[in-house]
């Protein structure tokens, strides 16, 4: 006298989902950090009442210190610093840009920074 066991196919599958959660990619990463950064820099325009003296001190403002011109050169600077930003950005992960032009690039920009630093005392 055996043990009698019976198998049952019922005729369907069982669905199995072996998909691996997506991770975000540098690239994506980079561009939300990106975005983040300019919209608060932006933002801290209008929200932040400091600014520089004529000694390069900070000072605390009270009432509005914002008008047409400063805001015009500020936004005009967050735009470009944006666009050089999200553009390297695209050169380096999209067209396979290589680490050597994009450091030689930054180092440039770096240079033309600091001479319109020295230039604008």
């Amino acid at each position: 006298m055996g043990l009698r066991v019976e198998q049952n196919d019922f005729g369907y599958e069982t669905n199995v989902d072996n998909h691996p959660n997506k991770q975000m990619s540098m690239y994506a990463f980079l561009r939300l950090l990106g975005v983040f950064i300019f919209v608060g820099w932006g933002i801290m325009f209008f929200t932040v009442p400091l600014d520089l003296n004529h000694k390069s001190e900070w000072v605390h403002v009270k009432g509005i210190h914002l008008d047409g011109k400063m805001m015009g050169e500020f936004f005009l600077c967050l735009i470009t610093v944006g666009f050089i930003y999200f553009g390297l950005l695209y050169l380096y992960f999209k067209k396979m840009w290589g680490k050597t032009f994009l450091l030689i690039s930054l180092f440039c920009l770096g240079v033309i920074d600091g001479l319109f630093f020295f230039f604008s005392l």
